[in-house]
This record gives C-alpha cells, structure tokens and sequence, in this order.
C-alpha cells in the first residue's frame, strides 16, 4: 500500500509577494486548490507564518516563512505552475524605469491573450518575456508577474502601461481608479463637430457579440470630446476617459451619430474604406498625463506621446480631401 506521508514545505515572501493578505497569498501560490480547501488547512494550523499559527486576514511581510504541512501529492496538484515560456518580443518601447514600462502597442495586437492559443501573440506575453529574458524582473517570484494597467481593443493602437513589480503594480491600479493617469485618444469620425461635448451614459456588455449597449442599470461611462479640426464631413477629434470599459469611445461616438471611420463593428458606412486602405477603426491611446502618485511621485506630470500620430494624421489627410463616398 502506497502511504502519501505529509510534508513540510517552506516558501519565503520575498518584496513582490509581501503586503497581501494570507489567504490571497494562498491563492494564488496554491491556484489549484479550492479556496474552502485553503481555508480549512488555514484553520487547522497547517498554514503558518513563521511557523505561528495565522488568520486569513493576516498579512505576510517580507522575509516571512510560509510553512505548508500537507501531502506532497496534493501540493504538486495545488502548486502555480510557471506560465512564463520563453518567446519571442517586438515591442515600441517608449519609456522604461525600475517601476513602470510603457508600450507602444500596434492595432491588431491583443493586449493580453484571450485564450491558449494567443501564447505569445498579445502585449502581455510579450513584455514578460522582454522583462525576464533581460534580467529586469525576477521569475523566481511566488505569486507575482509583470502586469498592464489598461487593456487595447485588438484593432485599437498606442499606449500601454505596465507595472514591474508589486508595489508599482498597486499604486498604478489606485491612481487609474482615482483618475490620477490621464488617457488621451486620437480618432477621426463622420460629421462635423464645431464644440466640445461629453457622453454620460450607462451601458452593458453582450459578450457574445463582444459589444455594448445601452442600459439604465448599467456601468457609467463618462468621456470628453474636443474637435481639432475639420473638414468634409469628416472631424479630428481628441478623446479623454472619465471612466474606462470597454468599447467605451467607440459606442459613445456611434451614439452620437457621428462614427469612428473603419468602426465596422458599431456603424454601417457608406464609406468606401477599401480607398484608403482602413481595416478597423481610426482610434489611437496616443497621450498619457500623470498626476501625483504615492510611491511613484517622480512621474509627477510627465507626459508620455504615442509614436503613431503620424499614421492618425495621414489618414485624416486622406478622408478630409479625397472622395471616399461608395
């Protein structure tokens, strides 16, 4: 008879997996136990801290020893699995520090991978391997990998920003949800727009058709439009998020009656695309203005510009002075 003896399995919090609550932790160490299975082994002791008994409340530090008493069959079942494989990366880098990466992602590109078959072809996969293979981020961490703050449609290009490491990774999450970072887009859409105006609406999201509608219990979407130029029907406009979900410019602009160009998914065109060449909608993530943050006070004000404007202004060149009605 095959006896599975317990074991004593020791892990140290290092400063990326501190400052998170035991249980979290557990979670995400042991992602393939269920959560009551962590929660009974917390309550009969055999999850400690520093080999003191712990609450799930409590919070690991630094340099604390995660002592596990538990089956070695169970722990290689319950285990995180490294996900990092290494692969390939081409990314526009347009900024970098010890804290924060900011990436200047092509439209076409998924941000993050929406299934296994997306490996290593989104913003994502890509920054971790750049960050691992070049020695700026430590794969030995426990619980931690290198994360995006804010998510691109695939066919929406610019700016992504990414956190290297826990602490940065909090203090962005706070200033996005305390409307600390600015996010500015740049998009092109039918109609002429003479003033500047505001959306505030309610929507949901039918995640079959992977688009949002209008509802009144829905999540707010707040976003501001400022014209910068136009011409033939067609407008220049600069975009700034109040919230951030999804679609959420496009449908705005849809409901507006004045469409993004190429917004085959929200608007039925008599615009002849093909003309110049536009296989999905004219929208750009092209400035990023931050605010003062704690922890990352020397971002203060710096303003961050997409390397892609060009494109966005030749194709306005395009549709202000040529004949693109079918």
């Amino acid at each position: 008879m095959l006896i599975n003896h317990i074991n004593m399995i020791e892990v140290k919090i290092n400063e990326n997996d501190a400052n998170q609550r035991f249980d979290r932790f557990l979670r995400k160490y042991l992602q393939n136990a269920p959560l009551s299975l962590i929660q009974k082994n917390i309550r009969k002791k055999n999850f400690k801290i520093n080999d003191k008994r712990a609450k799930k409340d409590d919070f690991v530090k630094n340099g604390d020893i995660i002592t596990m008493y538990i089956k070695d069959e169970d722990y290689k079942k319950w285990v995180r699995k490294k996900e990092f494989k290494a692969s390939d990366f081409d990314l526009d880098i347009i900024y970098e520090d010890e804290n924060i990466i900011i990436i200047d992602k092509k439209s076409g590109v998924l941000s993050h991978a929406a299934n296994k078959n997306d490996y290593g072809n989104n913003i994502v996969d890509q920054m971790t391997s750049y960050l691992y293979k070049t020695n700026k981020v430590n794969s030995r961490d426990l619980t931690f990998k290198p994360s995006i703050v804010n998510r691109l449609d695939r066919n929406t290009a610019g700016l992504i920003i990414g956190a290297k490491n826990a602490k940065a990774l909090r203090s962005l999450n706070k200033a996005i949800r305390q409307g600390k970072i600015n996010k500015y887009y740049l998009t092109i859409v039918e109609g002429e727009i003479h003033k500047d105006f505001e959306i505030d609406t309610r929507i949901s999201k039918n995640e079959n058709k992977n688009m949002v509608k209008e509802k009144e219990d829905g999540k707010r979407i707040i976003t501001k439009f400022h014209p910068l130029e136009t011409k033939n029907n067609f407008t220049l406009l600069e975009c700034k998020l109040i919230t951030g979900k999804t679609h959420q410019i496009r449908y705005s602009l849809n409901k507006n009656s004045t469409p993004i160009i190429g917004d085959r998914k929200y608007s039925k065109s008599s615009i002849d695309y093909k003309k110049i060449n536009l296989n999905n909608q004219a929208l750009l993530a092209y400035k990023l203005e931050f605010d003062f943050i704690e922890d990352l006070s020397y971002l203060d004000k710096k303003i961050f510009i997409s390397r892609q404007v060009g494109m966005i202004n030749d194709i306005k060149e395009e549709v202000f002075y040529g004949n693109l009605i079918k």
